[in-house]
């Protein structure tokens, strides 16, 4: 599995669910699963297609500690998965404004 974080600016976590839900939306990506994880209690974490392309990108938030990071499992590998990574990572680590 291979996991890339997401440094975002500290002044933007608040924001992190929003921006998230716009730059999946400018990407054409869709929400499949948004749950908790048991290993980390009070985080985020999503599912994320490309319509029916394969491949899932997972994102997973931790608010309290204001750590983001994607995941792709070897299993779960998709194509589409590279050409989108580096967009949201840039769209989720901007300073404000710059979205």
């Amino acid at each position: 599995m291979d996991e890339i974080s997401i440094l975002r600016p500290s002044d933007r976590w608040d924001d992190f669910e929003a921006d998230l839900e716009r730059a999946l939306l400018a990407s054409g990506l869709t929400v499949k699963l948004r749950t908790t994880l048991k290993q980390f209690p009070g985080s985020l974490h999503w599912h994320v297609k490309r319509g029916r392309a394969p491949g899932t990108l997972e994102i997973t938030l931790l608010p309290a500690q204001r750590h983001a990071w994607f995941s792709i499992h070897s299993n779960r590998r998709g194509e589409w998965i590279a050409a989108v990574l580096s967009d949201l990572k840039q769209a989720l680590e901007a300073p404000a404004g710059a979205t």
